[in-house]
């Protein structure tokens, strides 16, 4: 079952954290967020600063590292020095892995039954308890190569600007 809000809280205070407005605010950003979407440091940034909020990025990224070492959030790697957070809804979130236009930056998740028994496998072989999978696959979105745009570029551009 998918953490409440109110059960984050939770964690936070049993783990001898303060829920602070700017941590609560955070939190309230990925719970809107749809499944499947992630952010930045700096995509957070921009929608504090929509929001009118004040929020420092060194709070953001503080933040940030402290929700994702408590399992709160799942920080991901997709390369070029930047990381991306998702939030953690349950176990399984740790089982889907993510395939990426090196294009137009369009970021999709899928689950694989045979990747994740395999990575167990292999870990099990090493003599590793596995904890998490982190699989990026690299390519080139067909809507981008067929139409020359995708609503994933838009994004980005938009971002950029």
């Amino acid at each position: 079952m998918a953490p409440t809000q109110a059960d984050l809280r939770l964690l936070l205070r049993q783990k001898g954290f303060r829920i602070t407005p700017q941590r609560e605010k955070i939190l309230d950003i990925f719970f809107d967020l749809p499944e499947g979407d992630h952010l930045s440091a700096e995509d957070l940034q921009n929608r504090l600063k929509s929001d009118s909020s004040d929020i420092s990025l060194a709070t953001s990224y503080r933040t940030l590292k402290l929700l994702a070492s408590l399992d709160v959030l799942r920080e991901l790697d997709f390369g070029e020095d930047q990381k991306f957070y998702e939030l953690v809804r349950d176990e399984s979130d740790f089982e889907h892995q993510h395939i990426l236009c090196i294009d137009c930056g369009a970021t999709k998740e899928f689950t694989s039954e045979e990747l994740f028994c395999m990575a167990q496998n292999i870990a099990e072989r090493l003599k590793f308890e596995l904890i998490d999978t982190q699989l990026k696959l690299v390519g080139h979105c067909k809507l981008l190569k067929q139409t020359g745009f995708c609503e994933s570029q838009k994004r980005q551009q938009g971002a950029k600007h």
